[in-house]
């Protein structure tokens, strides 16, 4: 096989008061300049209440304008809280998992699908070089293992396969990269030795082999796309709801081996000029 195959994956949050300073009435002079300045405080007060009385607009009611200015930013304070409803509303809701243990339906047919990244261009860990595209995969005459993901949620995705199950295979780090091509898993979930080799370029020193941690499929080449579904083209079916709004590839696109809802394994192929699979499902 092709031993240099390693997939990508992840080493794979706000009235005034009016003071009634009337002085005592007195007979000298100082107190009557004291009684004129009390007139006009009290012709003030008098004239407000004129007023009050005029725009039939009590205190009270002025008060509870006084309110209504200060409560002001009440609505966009609602509007903040609809805003946030709908960002939770729209959030992408992930593949749920199958609702039985082998991934079949009563009639048989696969319930979750897959997708699988790998890199077609050379890069290099540790001085290996860990390319493997489609046409890597074609020549394998026997299940190649899927080894060297070291994420959690790529490992579940991958213990959660069953044998027969397809998947797509997608260029990582391509120009462009895509879904070009379905594989089929042809070997569940087993223990991945390279996580115990020193000289893989995706050793784990803390892996127990006494408590295996990272986990692989075998899979087999099952057929290649006349045209690469990239990367642009599926976001763009992405956008304002589409059909592909949920998909984990889109949304968690560090992740390297991801679900696929049913629809949304449809209507890539459709995309990329396959109508059915029956065949393949076979």
């Amino acid at each position: 096989m092709a031993g240099t195959r390693r997939s990508t994956r992840q080493t794979t949050t706000t009235a005034p008061k009016y003071h009634d300073d009337s002085a005592p009435s007195g007979e000298d002079e100082a107190p009557k300049r004291t009684a004129k300045k009390t007139t006009r405080r009290k012709r003030t007060r008098e004239d407000d209440e004129a007023d009050d009385v005029k725009t039939d607009s009590p205190p009270p009611k002025k008060a509870a304008t006084a309110k209504a200015k200060v409560a002001k930013p009440a609505p966009s304070q609602t509007n903040a809280v609809k805003a946030i409803s709908t960002l939770k509303s729209t959030k992408a809701v992930p593949p749920p998992p199958s609702c039985s243990d082998s991934n079949r339906d009563p009639a048989g047919h696969q319930q979750v699908f897959w997708l699988l990244k790998a890199e077609p261009l050379p890069r290099y860990e540790n001085g290996v070089n860990v390319a493997f595209s489609i046409t890597d995969l074609r020549a394998c005459t026997k299940p190649e293992p899927w080894g060297g993901v070291r994420n959690p949620q790529a490992r579940n995705n991958m213990q959660a396969m069953r044998r027969g199950d397809l998947a797509f295979f997608y260029h990582s780090n391509a120009k462009p990269s895509g879904v070009v091509g379905i594989l089929r898993v042809v070997e569940e979930a087993k223990v991945d030795e390279t996580a115990f080799e020193k000289g893989d370029p995706y050793y784990d020193a803390r892996s127990d082999r006494e408590k295996p941690k990272w986990f692989c499929v075998g899979v087999e080449f099952v057929s290649e796309f006349d045209r690469i579904v990239d990367l642009a083209e599926i976001k763009s079916y992405a956008k304002d709801g589409g059909p592909l709004k949920d998909m984990q590839l889109v949304n968690n696109s560090r992740l390297s081996v991801c679900r696929v809802r049913k629809e949304e394994w449809e209507f890539i192929l459709r995309l990329a000029g396959k109508k059915e699979n029956k065949e393949e499902e076979e």
